[in-house]
């Protein structure tokens, strides 16, 4: 049943975010919603609804459009039906993990051509679509391609990944319908996008605290990535260039760096570095071969068997996902990197931040984030180091009783409770530094006056059982010498209470921690 459509000078004036709740589409909804407010301010007109079109809703749309693009006649009812939209913004992009080469085909293509399709029966002004430069083939090496080079535009047959040949065929099929009198088009390729938590470069957020990227030497994969605020705003004025004129449309643009080609290991280095976590660099002559075995181990939960019932379409079995992790990052050991020439010099835009702007301009939104946050990290910040407080005495009472027998010898459990209760001052500070992005290891006179005096008190402590440990594995007739002037029953309880205080000051030291504050007198 075709849905009821109220005649266009009833509809309310809208643009729109294909994708709105994704990570492009976030922040293009955010920088948007600013442009349309100055944009009333100085027209004097009424500002446009901003509408988000996603499985999920965006709280910072004016409206969220909860819609599959593989229903049209849903998207139709509920978008097209009711607004008359003036612009939109396609930023479709599946997690590339997880979905089948047939999804690929359904959202990228079919959904996206069907949008393409509604949006010109229905008049939409200007259609601007975020292809990939995944367009040209992920999987073969370019340097400083443009838009002129072959390389560009490879056969589609050449296109082996369902991820590569859907966008590229949804691309063609967008630039075909520009039209000078009707509804403009345009396509702008971009690459890597980083800038948030939940960016493609999972390897720069490994748990405990940890970075990880290919090392910075001859022969490196050169790959270029952009900072999303860049990426935001190259596609908003490319969507206002459009509508005021047509002769930009109907091709695509390269838009894939900011200021300049940097390459991802000097980009993982800076990131590290303002992050405070500990970088490790692969070798580029391992790092295929390290990434194949992965991908060989990644891929045997996917070599069972697959549901044969209820398929449709005389499918015979559910397909099972194209990439895992490690198969799809094998793509990372390719160059691809692009000239940007054509795009800043038609739209007159290269960049907001430049690399290194990019990087303070993250870890300012990350402190943000954080302070936000802060009420509701308590358990984070304490369970832990509670919870290790509480074994710690847990053992350490194990420890004086076991430490009593006379079966308790080198390699009995007393000893394996002697080590814990040792080491687990140490083991707090990990945690510390595991847990807080601000903690380092070594951070003498940070912290506040209050940390800086509980971790001195708590490492020596600790610096106190590792002396006795010493002279008791070093020096043994002198050990003994001295720990038989002590009653039996007094050394491992001496012991015991010194390791578990240290370990309660240096888990109460990381509770009244002050990131970068810097106390002189104590330090």
């Amino acid at each position: 049943m075709a849905a009821a459509t109220l005649p266009k000078q009833q509809k309310e004036t809208a643009v729109c975010v294909v994708g709105g709740a994704g990570l492009l589409g976030r922040y293009l909804i955010r920088r948007w919603a600013d442009k349309l407010e100055e944009e009333a301010a100085r027209t004097g007109q009424p500002k446009p609804r901003l509408l988000s079109v996603d499985l999920r809703a965006n709280p910072g749309a004016d409206l969220s459009v909860l819609a599959d693009l593989r229903e049209p006649a849903v998207l139709e009812q509920n978008l097209f039906a009711k607004y008359a939209v003036r612009d939109m913004i396609v930023a479709v992009k599946p997690p590339l993990v997880g979905p089948s080469y047939q999804f690929f085909m359904e959202l990228n293509v079919a959904g996206v051509c069907d949008l393409a399709k509604l949006a010109e029966k229905h008049q939409v002004g200007t259609f601007v679509y975020v292809s990939s430069l995944a367009c040209t083939d992920h999987w073969a090496s370019k340097i400083n391609c443009s838009e002129t080079d072959p390389e560009a535009n490879p056969p589609l047959s050449q296109l082996r990944s369902p991820y590569d040949l859907s966008k590229r065929m949804a691309e063609e099929f967008i630039l075909r319908m520009h039209s000078s009198t009707g509804m403009r088009t345009l396509s702008i390729r971009i690459g890597g996008i980083y800038g948030d938590d939940d960016d493609q470069y999972w390897n720069r957020r490994i748990p405990f605290n940890l970075s990880l990227e290919v090392s910075n030497v001859p022969g490196a994969p050169l790959m270029d990535s952009n900072y999303i605020e860049n990426v935001t705003e190259g596609l908003l004025r490319a969507t206002c260039r459009l509508s005021s004129d047509a002769s930009v449309g109907g091709r695509y643009y390269f838009y894939t760096i900011g200021d300049r080609h940097a390459t991802q290991q000097e980009l993982g280095v800076l990131m590290a570095a303002k992050a405070g976590r500990i970088h490790i660099q692969v070798s580029p002559a391992i790092g295929p071969y390290l990434f194949q075995v992965l991908a060989v181990l990644s891929s045997l939960p996917l070599q069972g068997p697959s549901w044969p019932f209820g398929q449709p379409a005389g499918r015979a079995v559910e397909p099972k996902p194209y990439f895992t992790t490690c198969s799809m990052s094998r793509m990372g050991f390719f160059n691809m990197t692009f000239d940007n020439t054509l795009f800043r010099k038609t739209f007159g835009y290269s960049h907001l931040f430049t690399t290194e702007e990019a990087i303070d301009h993250m870890n300012t939104a990350s402190a943000r984030k954080e302070r936000d946050q802060e009420k509701l990290s308590v358990i984070r910040h304490l369970f832990g180091p509670l919870c290790l407080s509480v074994i710690t005495a847990m053992v350490a009472a194990v420890y004086i009783n076991l430490s009593l027998s006379p079966e308790c010898t080198s390699l009995s459990a007393c000893s394996i409770a002697q080590a814990f209760v040792i080491f687990a001052s140490p083991l707090t500070h990990f945690l510390g530094f595991a847990t807080r992005p601000a903690y380092k290891l070594w951070q003498p006179g940070v912290g506040g006056r209050t940390h800086v005096c509980l971790q001195a008190l708590g490492w020596a402590g600790f610096a106190f059982l590792s002396m006795l440990k010493v002279l008791e594995t070093m020096w043994p007739g002198v050990w003994y010498k001295v720990a038989g002037q002590v009653q039996a029953a007094e050394l491992p309880f001496c012991r015991a209470l010194c390791g578990l205080i240290s370990q309660v000051l240096l888990a109460l030291s990381l509770h009244v921690f002050k990131g970068g504050q810097k106390d002189e007198k104590c330090a």
